[in-house]
C-alpha cells in the first residue's frame, strides 16, 4: 500500500502536482415517468404479489391435504394437531389473499366455494348422518353460489368444524369413518379449488396476471390502466368494508352473536381479520414473502406523499390495533365491547382515506 501524503508531500516539495481522477462506479439511480410507473405497478403486482401468492397458497393446502389424510389414516392426537395447524397456516394465506379478490376468485366463485361463512354445524350433522357418499365430486357439485347453506358444506369451515368440534376441545379419538370420510374430500376439495384459482393467474385459457399487465383494446376486463389500477384500489377498499361492515360488524351489534363469527370452531377470527388486512397492504406496498416492488404507494407518492404516509399510516394503526385484544373474538364481542369498537373504527378510518383519496388520485392522475 503506498503512503499517499509522503508522495503529496515529494511533489510538493518539487513544485509538482499530480491530480488523478477517481471515476465513480456507483450506479445512477434511475428516474421513472408516471406513465412508466403505472405500468411498473401493475407488473410488479402480478410477479411480486398475485402469482407468488397463489404458488404459497397451493403449497400449504396441498399440506393442508396431506395433513387430513394422515389424521384420517391414524387419528392420534399429534395427528390432530398437525393438521388444526395446518389449517391454520393455510388460512394465513387466504385471508391476506381477499386483500385482492378481483378477477378469477370472484368472477368463478372460488371465494363462496372455499370461504362461505357463518357455518350451518346442524347442516353438517344433518349430511354426516345421511347416507350420500361425501366425495370430492360431491362437494364440488355444491357450487349454487346464491344457495350459502349449500355452500357452507364446503371449504374451509366445514372442515375447521370436523378438527375442533363445536366446543373447539375435539378428541382425536371420537373422530368417525363417517367424518374422515367428509374431512378428506374436504382437504381435497380445497386444494383443487386454490391449484384452479393459481392456473387462472397463468398462462392458459384464462391467463389472468396478464389480463391485469397489459389492459387496452382487446382485454376483455381492463381497457386502460386506470381501469385496472382502481380495480386494485377498489379491492382495498372492499376487503376493509368486509371485515369493518360485515365480519365483525354483524357478530358484534346489534346483538352480540357469536355463533355468526367466521372461524368460531378454531377460534381463529381475529387472525383471520388481521391477515385480510396485513393482505391490503401487501397490495398497497406490493410485498410479499419479503420481496417488493413498485407499488400503489409509490404511484400515490409520486404526486402526493402527504397522501401516501397517511394511508400507510392508516394501514399500521388498523393491524396494530388487532393487538390490543386479549381473548378471543367471540369472547370479546360480549366482554371487549371498547376494543371491537376501536378496532372498527382504525378500519373505518383506513377505508374513508382509501375510498375519498385514493380513487380520487387514480382518476385525477391517471390519464392511459
Amino acid at each position: 500500500m503506498k503512503n499517499v501524503s509522503k508522495v503529496l508531500g515529494l511533489a510538493l516539495l518539487s513544485g509538482t502536482v499530480f491530480f488523478t481522477s477517481c471515476k465513480d462506479k456507483t450506479p445512477k439511480p434511475t428516474t421513472q415517468t408516471f406513465t412508466e410507473l403505472e405500468q411498473a405497478t401493475l407488473t410488479d403486482f402480478v410477479n411480486v404479489v398475485g402469482n407468488p401468492l397463489y404458488a404459497k397458497f397451493e403449497a400449504l393446502a396441498g399440506e393442508l391435504k396431506t395433513a387430513v389424510q394422515n389424521l384420517s389414516s391414524n387419528p392420534t392426537p399429534a395427528n390432530l394437531a398437525t393438521a388444526r395447524t395446518a389449517w391454520k397456516n393455510v388460512r394465513v394465506i387466504w385471508e391476506q389473499s381477499e386483500g385482492f379478490l378481483i378477477g378469477p376468485v370472484d368472477d368463478l366463485n372460488y371465494d363462496p366455494y372455499m370461504d362461505t361463512w357463518p357455518t350451518d354445524h346442524n347442516a353438517m350433522d344433518n349430511l354426516l348422518s345421511s347416507t350420500t357418499p361425501i366425495t370430492v365430486s360431491y362437494l364440488a357439485g355444491l357450487d349454487d353460489p346464491e344457495d350459502a347453506t349449500e355452500l357452507t358444506l364446503r371449504g374451509f369451515h366445514p372442515l375447521e368444524y370436523l378438527l375442533w368440534g363445536l366446543g373447539g376441545n375435539r378428541d382425536a379419538s371420537t373422530i368417525s369413518a363417517r367424518e374422515k370420510e367428509y374431512m378428506v374430500a374436504l382437504a381435497s376439495d380445497i386444494y383443487n379449488n386454490v391449484s384452479a384459482l393459481k392456473a387462472s393467474w397463468l398462462p392458459g385459457s384464462i391467463y389472468f396476471g396478464n389480463k391485469l399487465i397489459t389492459p387496452g383494446s382487446g382485454n376483455d376486463l381492463y381497457t386502460n390502466k386506470k381501469e385496472a389500477l382502481e380495480a386494485l384500489a377498489n379491492a382495498l377498499i372492499d376487503i376493509c368494508s368486509e371485515v369493518a361492515g360485515g365480519k365483525m360488524l354483524e357478530p358484534y351489534e346489534p346483538n352480540p352473536d357469536s355463533t355468526i363469527t367466521e372461524s368460531p370452531y378454531a377460534h381463529n377470527s381475529i387472525a383471520d381479520f388481521k391477515n385480510n388486512i396485513i393482505g391490503a397492504r401487501n397490495v398497497y406496498t406490493c410485498t410479499f414473502n419479503g420481496a417488493t416492488g413498485k407499488s400503489l404507494s409509490d404511484l400515490v407518492g409520486f404526486n402526493n406523499k402527504t397522501l401516501d404516509l397517511e394511508i400507510k399510516q392508516k394501514f399500521e394503526v388498523a393491524i396494530n390495533s388487532f393487538d390490543g385484544f386479549t381473548t378471543t373474538f367471540e369472547s370479546a364481542i360480549y366482554n371487549q365491547r371498547t376494543q371491537v369498537q376501536n378496532t372498527l373504527n382504525a378500519l373505518n378510518a383506513l377505508k374513508t382515506s382509501l375510498d375519498d383519496k385514493l380513487i380520487p388520485y387514480i382518476r385525477q392522475y391517471v390519464k392511459d
